[in-house]
């Protein structure tokens, strides 16, 4: 009898990851939002970051934890994406030989309401051995312009029921729906108003990462249909159409 119902429950196996998976489809409604966007800036300044740096503190630190020396950079990018404003966040550095920037629900809080969720950004850093270039050590337009990336995943992440977020951790292992939802994410960044921040992080990994990666850079000049990260010329195509970089 056991192994009849083992034998169920491989066979039931497959339809259960397609149920799952098809909760954390891409839905470009989901995308989609009503959200005005930031003011579009082609190059943020310390000087910006430090006379904003107060203000937006008070206005956008609630619940966040921040590494100590990247407050400014983490608080501009979450200016743009104010229905975070009391999302707990927590951005943490941890030492790694590879990756570069991820985020992800706390484990525990996947099944609250979105509201009451909580998120971790982790952010790569080694000083020996690393395959990929560090956050750390970008310019700050494209360290905003990554992090609005990363924030406009917890967007995504919020709109999802728990079992969605489980379904999008099983989707990880399809190509084509990972090319389509950071392409999509990609988007949303640009839309919030950080296309020349996104702009300013691609050419810095087409700097640093292409050497360090040779068979594995991106090419960010070069569009193309199954690209998983907006190509520079894609975006420049996206603002080109945007009403947000019309004026």
């Amino acid at each position: 009898m056991k192994r009849i119902f083992k034998k169920i429950g491989v066979c039931l196996l497959p339809f259960l990851l397609i149920a799952i998976i098809s909760f954390a489809a891409v839905n470009d409604d989901v995308f989609n939002d009503t959200i005005v966007a930031g003011k579009p800036i082609p190059v943020i300044t310390d000087s910006l970051l430090n006379a904003s740096y107060s203000m937006l503190a008070k206005q956008f630190g609630e619940n966040k934890i921040m590494p100590a020396g990247y407050e400014k950079q983490i608080l501009f990018a979450l200016s743009y994406f104010p229905e975070l404003v009391h999302i707990s966040i927590t951005f943490k550095i941890e030492k790694s030989t590879s990756g570069i920037i991820s985020t992800r629900p706390f484990i525990g809080s996947l099944l609250r309401s979105s509201g009451k969720r909580s998120y971790l950004v982790v952010i790569n850093d080694s000083t020996e051995g690393r395959s990929m270039p560090t956050w750390l050590n970008c310019e700050i337009n494209g360290q905003i312009g990554i992090l609005g990336h990363e924030l406009s995943h917890i967007i995504y992440f919020s709109k999802q029921t728990g079992l969605g977020l489980l379904g999008l951790g099983v989707a990880h292992i399809s190509t084509s729906f990972m090319d389509r939802f950071e392409n999509k994410t990609d988007s949303v960044d640009i839309e919030r108003g950080l296309a020349y921040q996104l702009i300013a992080w691609n050419q810095y990994l087409q700097k640093y990462f292409r050497p360090m990666n040779p068979d594995f850079a991106p090419q960010p000049d070069k569009p193309d249909a199954h690209e998983r990260y907006m190509s520079i010329e894609h975006i420049r195509q996206v603002m080109a159409n945007s009403k947000v970089y019309s004026n």
